[in-house]
């Protein structure tokens, strides 16, 4: 949508873009045209996102005749309709669709010599050169940095960034399973309700919640640690399956399993992609297994269990193209993957 206004604000050769500025604005500044109960979804969503992206949308000074003196950015103290209202402005014979260019002529400014002394901060416009040789430029501007517009930037300047975190690469990869992932992730926020956090947010309850427990070993309260894979269901079930990855020495605890898959993290091999594949899915499968012994009061034992976990991943592994090496086809014939996947050499 950013993509869009763009469009508009350097008016682009199309036909909506000549639309929009012949019914839409109507010889008016994007910035300031009011939107109208009767207009468009689309139009007012647009007009909706300039709080958001006005401060990045940079008017580069050539010879100032395509920057609007008053509602554009240009300058440190732009726009200047931030402090000289619309009714100031016409009260002294200005145009509100007045270019920079229309108010500069020989190196100073032809507004009121009043404003200077009310509105101090016109003074730093006098170091401001137009460049008659050159045209204005529309840049985006994210701190000091000034660039051509891209998708990309707009994306890295507004959204919502928190530092990198260290366990992306075990969760996020290209041949995971989605719902897997997205799970994982929830697990890695610590943001499944599990009955110690129902607890937690209501303490006044502890009294009726004295009979639950975990249901799949019916011993302590669930929790994030207790179910991956502390619990003693749970850990048999992580006994079993860690050897179909090669993860015979990593205990059943969570923060041992993501530290191992993390040290690994950079490896691009079949056997770390299984290995990640094999966590999510245990971790899936496992949590599915509580909530239907919660919700439907049915329960599997855990060799049902694992079978579901090593189909699931093998399944997965079946729609995917591997490298034609020794390792891989070892790999495969410890799947039971044979003539269900064409191993491609250049994979």
């Amino acid at each position: 949508m950013v993509s869009h206004v763009w469009s508009i604000l350097t008016n682009r050769e199309s036909l909506w873009v000549a639309w929009i500025h012949s019914y839409r604005l109507k010889g008016r500044n994007f910035w300031e045209c009011k939107s109208v109960p009767n207009c468009c979804w689309s139009w007012r969503k647009l007009l909706q996102l300039r709080p958001l992206i006005r401060s990045f949308c940079w008017s580069k000074l050539g010879n100032g005749r395509d920057t609007s003196v008053w509602y554009d950015n240009w300058s440190g103290i732009s726009p200047l309709s931030s402090f000289l209202s619309s009714r100031t402005i016409t009260r002294e014979g200005f145009s509100l669709q007045a270019t920079v260019a229309d108010l500069s002529s020989n190196g100073s400014w032809l507004w009121p010599a009043a404003w200077r002394d009310t509105y101090r901060v016109l003074i730093q416009l006098d170091q401001v050169q137009r460049d008659a040789n050159n045209q204005d430029c529309l840049l985006w501007k994210d701190g000091d940095e000034v660039s051509d517009y891209s998708s990309s930037g707009v994306w890295n300047s507004i959204r919502i960034s928190d530092p990198e975190v260290n366990w992306h690469s075990i969760v996020w990869f290209s041949q995971c399973i989605p719902r897997h992932a997205f799970f994982m992730w929830l697990i890695m926020r610590k943001k499944l309700v599990t009955q110690d956090k129902i607890m937690y947010w209501n303490y006044t309850r502890t009294t009726n919640m004295n009979m639950m427990c975990c249901l799949l070993c019916y011993e302590s309260l669930d929790s994030h640690d207790h179910l991956f894979f502390e619990c003693k269901f749970s850990a048999k079930v992580w006994e079993f399956i860690r050897a179909k990855a090669g993860m015979d020495n990593v205990e059943a605890k969570w923060s041992a399993i993501t530290e191992w898959l993390r040290q690994r993290a950079r490896s691009k091999s079949a056997d770390n992609l299984v290995c990640r594949l094999l966590v999510a899915a245990s971790a899936y499968v496992i949590w599915r297994e509580r909530n239907t012994r919660f919700f439907k009061n049915h329960a599997r034992p855990p060799e049902n269990i694992c079978d579901s976990i090593c189909d699931t991943v093998r399944y997965r592994l079946m729609g995917l193209k591997f490298k034609n090496t020794p390792k891989v086809r070892r790999l495969l014939q410890r799947w039971d993957i044979h003539g269900a996947l064409a191993v491609d050499d250049g994979g």
